[in-house]
């Protein structure tokens, strides 16, 4: 059955990027569905598709969902934090928490809840006068299923809910436009084709657009596909070096959106870790490097806790960011 299942997905997953190659629509919406989960990836120059096999593979890749397990734990939880607007406006933040569960003979499951605070803003009538103020954000829940093809594939999907509050309708023009939601789905395919080798492709956001009153007033969901490779070029019993890459096509912008990501990661007895990358992205106006490192307690404490920390550039003239992970398995 698990087999069954799994194989389907990996069907829908190439149907569905055949089908959706051709389509280019305007601007998206779901802006906290694009900034990528996990401190250590987020590290590695943004990239994460082929590596990613913990919590974060439900935002990644779900086919790296399927190993999340491997470990021997069956139960774990990833929180993530960061700032999104340093030095302009300190009340904007993303956060995201995710939880996962093995069931023996069947595969991954797993649920997540993203929420963008976009702060305080000010409400102004037609005429400027002031109407005070109110709180603006995102939220999206999922829930994510992943398993294994074989020893060395895994494929997975998720469901998604998306709403986007703008504003309450008592601060708007009509009294009825300021919130928005729509549903979506991710799918995914991890390959290890060798033991050193990991090969990711994931597509992610399809589904109806987020309509606020009527299919005249929506925003696309900001559906995206990512391939993505690992490879472990050097391990000793002490030490350890991953390189990592992404390639990235947005497929719901007036003209394709293409970003690439590279990072390596430097490891110390499989707990300290050092990583390093570069983001290039010309239409987000970003070409800087990212950088971070990781720390892993269980060889100190035998409790699978990690702490992991990034900092991630933004576009030109703006400063960089800094993401906060923590994971804890059981």
């Amino acid at each position: 059955m698990r087999f069954l299942i799994a194989t389907a997905l990996m069907v829908a997953l190439l149907a569905t990027v055949g089908a959706e190659s051709a389509k280019a629509v305007s601007q998206a919406g779901g802006i906290s569905l694009q900034f990528p989960i996990g401190s250590r990836y987020n590290a590695l120059g943004e990239a994460g598709t082929a590596l990613s096999t913990d919590l974060s593979s439900i935002w990644w890749n779900l086919g790296g969902f399927a190993f999340a397990g491997d470990a021997g734990n069956d139960n774990g939880i990833h929180f993530m934090y960061s700032k999104l607007a340093a030095g302009l406006a300190d009340d904007v933040s993303l956060n995201w928490l995710g939880y996962g569960h093995y069931i023996p003979g069947w595969g991954m499951v797993g649920v997540t809840l993203t929420y963008l605070d976009q702060g305080e803003q000010n409400a102004t009538g037609e005429d400027g006068e002031d109407r005070g103020t109110f709180n603006a954000y995102q939220f999206a829940g999922s829930l994510a299923y992943g398993a294994k093809l074989a020893n060395n594939v895994g494929a997975g999907i998720s469901v998604k809910y998306f709403r986007d509050e703008l504003a309450p309708d008592s601060v708007t023009q009509d009294q009825d436009s300021g919130s928005g939601s729509t549903w979506g789905v991710d799918m995914g395919v991890h390959y290890r084709p060798v033991n050193v080798l990991a090969l990711g492709l994931s597509v992610t956001n399809i589904g109806p657009d987020i309509t606020f009153v009527d299919a005249d007033q929506s925003d696309p969901l900001p559906f995206t596909l990512r391939l993505g490779a690992a490879w472990e070029a050097w391990r000793t019993p002490l030490t350890s070096v991953t390189i990592i890459t992404d390639y990235l096509i947005s497929l719901v912008q007036d003209d394709e959106t293409k970003v690439l990501g590279v990072g390596v990661e430097w490891g110390y007895v499989e707990s300290l870790f050092v990583r390093g990358g570069r983001k290039a992205d010309p239409e987000g106006d970003i070409e800087d490097w990212t950088w971070g490192f990781g720390v892993d307690l269980q060889r100190w404490t035998k409790q699978a806790v990690s702490f992991d920390y990034a900092n991630v550039p933004q576009a030109s003239g703006l400063d960089s960011v800094d993401r906060f992970s923590l994971t804890f398995d059981f």
